[in-house]
């Protein structure tokens, strides 16, 4: 069965993990202590500003627009975890009736013939990588509930916390904001490198790449928003 996969479906695969794994790593890297100058990537950036939004919140009287912020992630983790969760099914649904999607991806005249063995492993690696999302998603979610607390118990500036006092908040929940978001990053890594997984349905060339379209417009924008928050 394994046999009707072609050396240039396992380098399209192998590629996109290789450049999954990589790239994850880059981005979701927080050098200590950070560099005083010009941030490695988007993540140690928006590290900074999170940091300084939560001395900042400290001394707000009215918290509203804190509360906003947080109610508007958590709206965004869920939709994500439901449409990830959605997708999954759809996908699912389509593995159980794959002869006929099979016949359809034939009838077409650009798509490289393959097996409906090598058709439905495409699936289940398409539903695997929404798994992930998912569970990026969810966690990313739960983590949340932890902030939303640490923000809670936030020092009321009715009580004119110390800098000390101040920095040490800041110091504990800014590090939470960070987990959450690595966390919501990684399910959104998985959905773009979804979109290059879909190539491998046309032919294998397609997928190899895909990989490497992908991957520049998320460096490009993960660059460029660093040295805009920097």
């Amino acid at each position: 069965m394994l046999g009707d996969f072609q050396i240039a479906d396992w380098v399209g695969f192998l590629f996109l993990v290789v450049v999954w794994v990589v790239y994850g790593r880059f981005a979701d890297a927080l050098p200590h202590p950070l560099p005083m100058g010009k941030p490695p990537n988007l993540n140690a950036a928006m590290h900074r500003v999170r940091r300084q939004w939560m001395r900042r919140m400290v001394s707000r009287h009215d918290r509203i627009v804190d509360v906003v912020l947080t109610g508007h992630t958590v709206n965004s983790l869920a939709f994500f975890a439901s449409s990830s969760m959605i997708i999954t099914a759809g996908l699912v649904g389509t593995l159980g009736s794959s002869g006929s999607a099979f016949r359809v991806l034939e009838s077409l005249g650009f798509t490289q013939p393959t097996s409906q063995f090598v058709f439905q492993l495409k699936i289940v690696g398409l539903i695997a990588i929404f798994v992930i999302a998912f569970y990026k998603f969810t966690w990313a979610l739960r983590q949340y509930n932890f902030l939303c607390a640490l923000i809670g118990s936030a020092p009321l500036p009715e009580r004119h916390p110390s800098q000390e006092a101040t920095d040490r908040f800041a110091g504990s929940a800014s590090p939470m904001v960070l987990v959450v978001m690595t966390s919501f990053n990684g399910g959104i890594r998985a959905i773009y490198f979804a979109a290059a997984w879909l190539g491998w349905f046309i032919h294998p060339y397609a997928f190899i790449a895909a990989t490497p379209f992908i991957t520049p417009a998320l460096l490009k924008r993960h660059l460029r928003y660093a040295s805009n928050a920097a």
